[in-house]
């Protein structure tokens, strides 16, 4: 209980104080408990405890340790759910793979670095583009909200807020952004987008350092060194000793956040009209964008990272819906709409037999439940719920049914008028 977290601080302290002539910390942060996944409390007479050597062999303390602080908050106990350990160590994976193909794009052929942009003025004085200008904006606004975080003890928040960072905007978007240019022509540009994958990521790996320790640590150890990181109080340049990352006003560029978080929305929304239809990914599509303003604008200005990364070949931009005649397929993202011809995505003559035969299974499951249904020995003894499951199943099977082929007929006049 609490008298026994009380009496140990003191002893510490008194320790401290004996051994050091200084108390060894100032604060406490007292948490809730840990219980099992069913949420009883862990006991040796459950035999429902965690070996948190076993857990560090097997996923690794880095994960164990990330799991934990993004789970726990003041006050609130939290489930050990082996999911939850899972997820922690493939967002371990993640940032590993994502570090090794910065690194590979970093050294030549005999592992020496190659040239990087010169930012000892600064990185807003380097030729940056729009995707540069989005990540280090988007960092350097987050090491503020981090820091503030970490201050205020809001652990959790701060590991979930480190984690949708790289996850999400480094590995997910930025790296996907710029590997055009690392594996381009234009040398100048190559290296500003080194210069810039290097800065985020160091600035990711601090950030991230004291929720994942080693990891973070062993990455950093296979990235350059720039000024100041080696001193003679740190010879080694080790992470654990660099200066926390603090918010830059140069580096801040709400525009730029705005218009490719914009772009973002775009290509998830082709995305996401493609998986409606099963389109392969691989299949180019032209899209038409309505958009007045400066949604317009902003989405002109990321074409290119909406073509590339939704695989679209071509972009018409329209203000108004009603000027569209084709048949099409919309997606919505913040002021403006997204619309993809369905001849441009669909095979009709594959849809169709695809149709077919899901309408053949539909039939021949409604058939099944209307029959058994339509069974008195069953009605007169089955109990309530059993029977109420059944219809609602038949329920569903007819809805999906009438859904299925309506969309057959509209796939076989498409096919007809091809004929």
């Amino acid at each position: 209980g609490y008298d026994i977290i009380f009496f140990w601080v003191v002893r510490m302290v008194f320790s401290g104080l004996e051994a050091m002539g200084e108390a060894p910390f100032k604060y406490v942060y007292v948490h809730g408990l840990v219980r099992d996944a069913q949420g009883r409390k862990m006991s040796k007479s459950l035999g429902n405890g965690i070996d948190p050597l076993e857990i560090i062999v097997n996923y690794g303390a880095d994960a164990l340790r990330f799991m934990l602080i993004n789970g726990i908050t003041p006050g609130n106990d939290m489930r050990f759910a082996m999911e939850k350990l899972e997820s922690s160590r493939n967002f371990a994976n993640k940032l590993w793979n994502a570090s090794r193909f910065v690194i590979m794009n970093l050294t030549d052929d005999d592992g020496a670095f190659l040239k990087m942009a010169d930012d000892s003025q600064g990185m807003a004085a380097l030729p940056l583009r729009d995707e540069d200008r989005w990540i280090l904006s988007a960092v350097n606004a987050a090491a503020a909200e981090i820091t503030s975080n970490m201050e205020k003890f809001e652990l959790s928040l701060a590991a979930q807020k480190v984690y949708e960072l790289i996850w999400n905007n480094y590995c997910d978007w930025y790296i996907e952004f710029v590997k055009s240019r690392l594996y381009g022509e234009d040398e100048a540009d190559k290296e500003v987008a080194r210069a810039v994958l290097v800065k985020v990521l160091k600035d990711l790996l601090k950030l991230l350092h004291p929720v994942m320790p080693f990891i973070t640590e062993e990455i950093w150890s296979c990235l350059p060194r720039s000024a100041g990181e080696v001193t003679e109080e740190n010879p080694q340049g080790y992470l654990i000793r660099q200066e926390w990352p603090v918010y830059d006003e140069t580096l801040s560029f709400p525009q730029e956040e705005e218009m490719i978080g914009l772009a973002m929305e775009a290509v998830r929304s082709v995305r996401n009209i493609r998986a409606e239809v099963g389109a392969v990914p691989s299949k180019k599509v032209r899209a038409i964008i309505v958009a007045e303003g400066k949604t317009a604008e902003y989405l002109k200005k990321a074409e290119r990272h909406i073509m590339t990364q939704a695989n679209v070949s071509e972009i018409r931009y329209l203000s108004d819906k009603s000027e569209v005649t084709e048949e099409v397929l919309s997606g919505v993202v913040t002021g403006a709409e997204i619309l993809i011809a369905m001849d441009e995505l669909m095979d009709y003559r594959a849809e169709e037999e695809r149709l077919s035969k899901e309408k053949k299974k539909l039939e021949g499951e409604v058939s099944r439940v209307s029959g058994k249904l339509a069974n008195e020995n069953f009605v007169n003894k089955a109990p309530e719920k059993v029977i109420q499951a059944e219809r609602d199943k038949l329920e569903k099977y007819q809805d999906m049914l009438a859904k299925v082929t309506e969309r057959l007929e509209i796939v076989e006049k498409k096919l007809e008028k091809q004929q």
